[in-house]
């Protein structure tokens, strides 16, 4: 894999998801020349998808209390699950490692509200891929917003490929209501050496925290959704 960027995007009340959707493919393919991936296998446009679900420590288990972490899983890396701890640190293991958690019933159990999800197309253009997908939260999986990743393949080091993911980004992003943040350079300088997918994971899970944290705001709950 290269290196990526993920970019959250917020849509503008008078547009849905699907509306969104078609506006990128549409300045994707019509404008830059971009190629929907397909699935060979099954003759339909490739579908990716991250979800992510919290395991939060029971109460009857007082050393962890208050405790919980991310487990997450991605269609780019299937044979792998990801745990992200509440500070910060994140281990990659085989997917086996679900089996475990299964096992740790009486320590830690998963919350199926605050289950989320990105999922949607992929494209290509020249030595980049764009992802574009939307966020859906809980058991009604609801849309929170959506998201663009963008992955420029020939590098593996971010500060190599951070000049060229900012201008590809300016591009894809030129015509539509999506601002660059300016956490793309902090988060450069956040990564030395070899970019790995867990730095992707990092990215998706900052968007999915922001995105519980908004519902639980709206409801009042603070930060405890």
């Amino acid at each position: 894999m290269g290196v990526s960027y993920v970019l959250q995007w917020i849509l503008q009340p008078n547009m849905g998801p699907a509306q969104a959707e078609e506006m990128m493919r549409q300045h994707l393919v019509e404008n830059l020349g971009a190629k929907l991936i397909h699935n060979h296998h099954k003759n339909e446009p490739e579908i990716w998808h991250i979800e992510c679900e919290t395991y939060t420590a029971m109460q009857n288990v007082s050393a962890l209390s208050g405790k919980s972490f991310q487990l997450i899983h991605s269609t780019e890396e299937a044979t792998l699950s990801f745990a992200f701890s509440d500070q910060g640190g994140i281990i990659v293991a085989e997917r086996s490692f679900d089996t475990i958690l299964t096992k740790l019933g009486d320590s830690y159990q998963p919350n199926k509200m605050t289950r989320i999800m990105a999922m949607g197309k992929k494209y290509e253009i020249a030595d980049f891929t764009v992802k574009v997908g939307s966020v859906q939260l809980g058991t009604s999986a609801s849309f929170r917003c959506m998201v663009l990743e963008i992955e420029y393949r020939p590098s593996c080091y971010f500060k190599d490929a951070a000049a060229l993911l900012h201008e590809f980004l300016s591009v894809v992003t030129a015509t539509l209501p999506i601002a660059i943040p300016e956490t793309l350079n902090h988060f450069a300088d956040s990564i030395t050496g070899l970019y790995q997918l867990s730095d992707t994971i990092k990215q998706y899970v900052k968007i999915f925290s922001d995105c519980r944290r908004a519902v639980a705001n709206s409801m009042g709950h603070g930060g405890n959704f």
